[in-house]
């Protein structure tokens, strides 16, 4: 067990950020750890990271509790929380060997080998203000793996970065679990991104944990499947449709209906359909982290 929470809690005056939550990640998933804005994850890393207390509850990293022996569980542990900053005016490299001397780890060997893990050793000279968003998002997690750490915790690792630099942190992730036998804590707002990537996720709201589990598991629930149906007069059969009752819920997006329904429902679909003259060009039942993330949150708070 990498990561396991009991009851873990964080108040912030009357207001509980972070209530009863249990978190559990096993060695060598990446954990997607997912929720809305103000759902409390980062302060759970920040818990985890020993950056504030809990107010209820404990934790235990790496199969120990977190005590007394903390130190030396974050010596093994690297982190990259929200944007990271560096001496703008100073190389890549210089940077690295600042970073490596606070944690222990000054060796020039391995800010090579990082700076080749994370795809700047050809920048490695330059100063870091010449560079990108994508690239300071990279210099970030070499830092964070500096000391070889079994567990890594990214916080939001793709912020602002464009389509190319997501696709680089993506794959950077995915060698980490691989190709280096690393456990990833991954908070997103990428979905699409976390659903290609991660092997197991979370999603909280309000503090509490509202599901935990594999991800194929998890979407393949039938209730969260999403029907896509291609039709004529997609807007006419948009407004006869959303008054049905036995439509769970009916969206239109760029002429393409998406109803929420049951499997023994599809067949009703069609019949309902072809009975008011659509033509039907396609029914689709396929499910996503959006489309699944979504709807449970709907349901959650009863729209």
């Amino acid at each position: 067990m990498i990561i396991q929470t009991h009851n873990l809690g964080k108040r912030f005056g009357d207001r509980w950020a972070v209530k009863n939550l249990n978190l559990t990640v096993e060695k060598g998933q990446i954990f997607g750890f997912l929720g809305p804005n103000g759902a409390g994850k980062s302060t759970t890393i920040r818990m985890l990271l020993n950056l504030i207390r809990p107010s209820a509850g404990c934790f235990e990293l790496l199969s120990q509790r977190v005590g007394s022996s903390g130190k030396k569980i974050y010596a093994r542990i690297g982190a990259l929380v929200e944007k990271p900053d560096f001496y703008l005016y100073l190389t890549a490299e210089k940077n690295l060997e600042i970073l490596a001397a606070l944690s222990g780890c000054n060796s020039r060997q391995r800010i090579r080998e990082v700076l080749e893990i994370v795809n700047l050793q050809e920048r490695a000279q330059e100063n870091v203000r010449n560079y990108s968003h994508g690239m300071k998002q990279r210099l970030g997690i070499a830092q964070a793996l500096l000391h070889d750490p079994e567990l890594v915790i990214l916080d939001e690792p793709t912020s602002g970065l464009d389509p190319e630099g997501i696709h680089e942190i993506r794959e950077l992730i995915i060698s980490l679990a691989s190709e280096r036998e690393m456990t990833i804590l991954l908070s997103s707002h990428q979905l699409h991104e976390v659903e290609q990537v991660c092997t197991h996720m979370a999603i909280i709201d309000n503090g509490s944990m509202v599901v935990q589990g594999a991800v194929k598991e998890l979407l393949g629930k039938t209730d969260f499947y999403v029907t896509e149906v291609r039709i004529d007069r997609p807007e006419d059969a948009y407004q006869l449709l959303k008054t049905e009752k036995w439509l769970d819920d009916i969206t239109l997006d760029d002429e393409l209906l998406k109803v929420h329904l049951s499997a023994d429902s599809r067949p009703l679909l069609a019949e309902f359909l072809v009975r008011h003259d659509f033509r039907i060009y396609s029914i689709i039942p396929r499910t996503s982290l959006e489309d699944y993330y979504l709807t449970l949150l709907k349901k959650r708070h009863g729209r």
